[in-house]
């Protein structure tokens, strides 16, 4: 524990007791500087970008695993680090022993869930690279093209990490390495996903990211509370019981653990005991989707799922009951038809999932079903409350 938070602690003593000392410490969405059981995999992802060490390029790579395993912790971390480790550009001092000749490499890392597009990863790897601003209106592809390309001539390298491939919003990771390739000579990609990639060269590095074990995720809930929640609010059986539901995955982990600190919060108790925890793992759907995807959303997909979300389940009976109960809502200002077709989009999506509905009689025609969200309403609630 850092000195401040020592003392941060110790200022509270006399306070009244508080479950909760800071919510987004449980943020499934979020990442800590310094992944927790995840040095084998660091180690194999260095091996791969070992070359940069030499001053040279390394082949392109995928890194691919289940969700909640911790792939993106792990890359956004190393990338920081490299970026501070490693020679490049913007931080390459010239003396007499190192000349402007000596090769130098840059770190970049993309969110391919707010880069969907070329242009957008194009822009956003350049902004990265450069200390100028990239303006985002009035540029060409071409132009961004050949702004890179020219970033990277000579003896200038970059490693660029694009996150989140192959998912329905995003690109495959041979989209994102072809579309660099064209570019410069001068850039290895590493591609970060939950499937092993299609349609790459045989060449490019593989990395495969195992579920936690269980000891790794009981110790990732143990860090996060001690920054989250008071002092013997969470036991240790709880950590234990949340670790061996989620089954290796951390974002289920977390996100259980969000909901049930803000159960626990709302009530005014001073510990999470086994009925929070136990309406906080219910909260999680099986096999639901990434938080992280939802934090991503366009500002019109976010304002249906806000409303969406709000619904009672009389209300959520069909697509139809659904898209009149969010067009009577006063935030929404948008018509019916366009509410319908962004419900549809976000069922496309995974985000909101569709569930028989028992009939009664059977008839011709699909068998009825009514939506749900895919992800834990208690902890969106709780995210999109820090987001606003």
């Amino acid at each position: 524990m850092r000195l401040e938070d020592r003392i941060t602690r110790r200022r509270r003593r006399g306070q009244t007791r508080r479950v909760v000392r800071d919510l987004s410490a449980l943020d499934p969405t979020a990442h800590p500087e310094e992944p927790t059981g995840r040095g084998s995999t660091l180690e194999r992802i260095l091996d791969v970008l070992d070359p940069v060490f030499d001053g040279k390029l390394p082949p392109h790579a995928h890194i691919s695993g289940p969700k909640g395993v911790g792939k993106s912790a792990v890359v956004t971390s190393l990338f920081q680090h490299l970026s501070r480790a490693i020679p490049s550009r913007q931080s390459a001092i010239y003396t007499s022993t190192r000349t402007a000749g000596t090769p130098t490499t840059s770190f970049a890392y993309v969110d391919a869930r707010n880069a969907s597009t070329d242009f957008a990863l194009l822009h956003t790897t350049l902004d990265a690279l450069t200390e100028e601003s990239i303006p985002s209106q009035g540029v060409s592809i071409e132009s961004l093209r050949e702004r890179l390309d020219g970033r990277l001539a000579h003896d200038d390298r970059a490693v660029v990490a694009v996150d989140h491939v192959g998912e329905p919003e995003t690109y495959a990771a041979s989209t994102a390495m072809d579309l660099f390739d064209e570019v410069s000579p001068h850039v290895s990609v590493v591609t970060v996903g939950r499937t092993p990639p299609e349609g790459v060269d045989s060449d490019v590095e593989s990395v495969e990211v195992p579920p936690y074990e269980r000891h790794d995720l009981v110790d990732i809930l143990v860090e996060r509370a001690s920054s989250g929640v008071s002092r013997n609010a969470l036991t240790h059986e709880a950590t234990a019981e949340v670790a061996a539901w989620a089954d290796g995955d951390a974002h289920d982990a977390l996100s259980a653990l969000y909901g049930a600190a803000r159960l626990a919060a709302a009530d005014g108790a001073d510990q999470i005991n086994p009925t929070y925890v136990t309406e906080g793992i219910d909260a999680v759907p099986d096999e639901g989707c990434s938080l992280g995807r939802v934090v991503a959303l366009s500002d019109s997909h976010k304002q249906i799922l806000r409303a969406f979300v709000s619904l009672d389940d009389a209300e959520r009976t069909s697509v139809s009951d659904a898209t009149e109960a969010i067009a009577a809502s006063p935030s929404v200002s948008l018509s019916e038809t366009t509410i319908r077709r962004l419900v549809y989009e976000l069922s496309d999506l995974g985000l909101v999932r569709r569930v028989p509905v028992e009939m009664t009689t059977s008839g011709p025609g699909r068998p009825a079903t009514r939506p749900v969200p895919n992800f834990s309403t208690l902890t969106f609630h709780g995210l999109d409350d820090e987001d606003r």
